[in-house]
This record gives C-alpha cells, sequence and structure tokens, in this order.
C-alpha cells in the first residue's frame, strides 16, 4: 500500500514580502561534518517532510557545505526552497562580498539566492563598517543584477547592535536572532528588537532556540518546550542545525504536532528560567568571544 502523505507543515508568510516559509528551518552549518552523502541524503529528506527554508553560508565548512547543498538542490529541489545566504564577509567591504556572492552562487550551482543575510553582526562597530565598507552597496548592486531576492541581516551577540541597524535607515526584508525562553531575562531580544521589527513588517528568523545547546543540558526548560516556544513567537521560521536524522525527525515531529503556546504558558517558562537566566550563563553567545566565529574575530584584530 502507498505511504500516507504527511501532513503539512505550518506555512508563516516572510514578513511583508508574503513569501510562504515553513515554521522549522535548516541550518547547514553542522553538515560539513557528515560527509557528502550524508549531507545530500538530510537536506531532501528535510524538503521531502516539509521543510522550505534552508539557510547555508560561504564559509561554513570551508565551502563544502555550498557544494554539497549544490548537489541536493538539483532534480527540482532548488526550486521548493527558500535560500537563506550568509555573506561572511566580515570587513563588511564591497569587493568581498560580491566575491563571496558569486562564488557560493557557484557552488550551490544556482542563479540566485533568495535572501542575503550579513553573518554576525556582532561587533558594536559592524553596522558602521557596513555602511562605510560598501558591503551594503554589494547587496543593493547584487539585488539589482537579480542575484537575490532580499536583503536581511543576523546576529547573536546584543539587541543594540540589532536596534541601531534596523534605525539607521535601510529597509530590512528579514533579521535573524537568537530566542528561546532564557532571552527573555538577559539583553532580550525579544523584548527589545522582536516587537519592533514586527512593527515594521520585518520577517523575523529564529535561532539558538537551545540557546546553543546549553538549553539540552540545564534541566531548567526541556528542549520540545524550547522550539516551541521559539514557534509560539511572530517568527516565520525556526532555524535549526540538524546534522542527523534522528534531530531532523524528532523536530520534524515537534513542528508537524506544533500547538502554540498561550500567554500564560509563555509566562510560566519565561518564570521558570529567569533564576537562572538572568545573569547570562546560559547565554555565553552574548558575553564572550566562544560562539564567535575566526574569520569575524580576525577581521576585528581578535584571535581565538
Amino acid at each position: 500500500m502507498p505511504k500516507k502523505p504527511l501532513p503539512p507543515l505550518e506555512q508563516r508568510a516572510l514578513g511583508r514580502t508574503g513569501r510562504p516559509t515553513s515554521i522549522l528551518a535548516l541550518g547547514t552549518s553542522r553538515l560539513a561534518k557528515t560527509g557528502q552523502k550524508e549531507a545530500i541524503r538530510i537536506v531532501r529528506e528535510a524538503i521531502d517532510h516539509g521543510i522550505n527554508v534552508i539557510e547555508t553560508g560561504w564559509e561554513y565548512g570551508e565551502g563544502r557545505t555550498e557544494r554539497w547543498l549544490g548537489l541536493a538542490l538539483k532534480d527540482g529541489y532548488r526550486e521548493r526552497v527558500t535560500l537563506v545566504w550568509q555573506c561572511c564577509a566580515h570587513l563588511r567591504d564591497y569587493k568581498t562580498a560580491m566575491h563571496q556572492v558569486d562564488e557560493s552562487l557557484s557552488r550551490l550551482k544556482t542563479d540566485a539566492v533568495d535572501l542575503w543575510s550579513f553573518h554576525e553582526m556582532i561587533y558594536d562597530n559592524d553596522p558602521d563598517w557596513l555602511y562605510d565598507h560598501g558591503g551594503l552597496d554589494a547587496a543593493q548592486e547584487a539585488r539589482e543584477q537579480g542575484k537575490t531576492r532580499w536583503i536581511g541581516f543576523g546576529g547573536h551577540k546584543s539587541p543594540h547592535i540589532h536596534l541601531k541597524l534596523l534605525n539607521r535607515g535601510f529597509n530590512w526584508d528579514v533579521v535573524t536572532m537568537p530566542l528561546n525562553p532564557l532571552d527573555s531575562s538577559f539583553r532580550s531580544f525579544e523584548k527589545q528588537v522582536l516587537p519592533e521589527a514586527v512593527r515594521r513588517g520585518i520577517a523575523v528568523m529564529a535561532c539558538k532556540a537551545l540557546a546553543g545547546g546549553a538549553i539540552a543540558g540545564s534541566r531548567i526548560v526541556k528542549p520540545e518546550e524550547a522550539l516551541r516556544y521559539c514557534f509560539s513567537l511572530p517568527v516565520s521560521s525556526v532555524i535549526c542545525g540538524m546534522e542527523n536524522s534522528g534531530i531532523l525527525r524528532k523536530n520534524l515531529k515537534l513542528a508537524l504536532n506544533f500547538k502554540p503556546f498561550h500567554a500564560g504558558e509563555m509566562d510560566a517558562l519565561r518564570q521558570k528560567a529567569r533564576g537562572v537566566a538572568g545573569d547570562g550563563r546560559f547565554e555565553r553567545y552574548k558575553t564572550t568571544q566562544d560562539f564567535d566565529g575566526l574569520p569575524g574575530l580576525t577581521a576585528h584584530g581578535y584571535t581565538k
């Protein structure tokens, strides 16, 4: 007998663009460690089960991830996804940004990405560099050339950097930020940035739903509660790294069975996490350089 088709994943509009996006998105940075065959299989399994947002980046796996993703998106798979591309020109300069997008398009075997997102906007002077060094000009030129449809940015460090970018005047399409029950009590993106993005019609993509893995080991909030918490926020998609089929299928099951927490349940989770969340011990990506990529550290004169 033929297999019973799976119910579709919930889809939401990508902000004012109106593009339908699945609430669960596949982040591919971890796929660099899986091997080509496994990476292709995971990507196609994700798409076949309703995930239509795939996030990748020029520096992921030193280019391996994009090459494998390009192979995975053959045979009609590319047309089924919104492809989010991270621009990793950490000097935020025009020349490097344009070189990276052309190289990534070649690796990905596609003429265009759907979203150009500036990766790791985590240093206080990143917004200034983006304007002064020509990175934003590169993204707009790429859009005029048909190499991308939308432009966004993301980062995990501080709400004030996100707000500085939002208030600088550019009409961003998408912003990516860390969201989880811990965040509401410490340098909160949910409280400071999310409402402003929603007010402007900017799509929000969530990342670090498990606080970089800290939630899984904390025993304060269950991982499935944290993911459901993110799904319950006004976000378009939650980007999750899923480097094996076990994680993929577990997250798919949560997304397929998702029912929003009501306001009281959301507050209860925040209160549950508040006792340990207030000093940032479980969100070290906000307070240390432990989660910062080496290319960005190097661009800003740091060594790891």
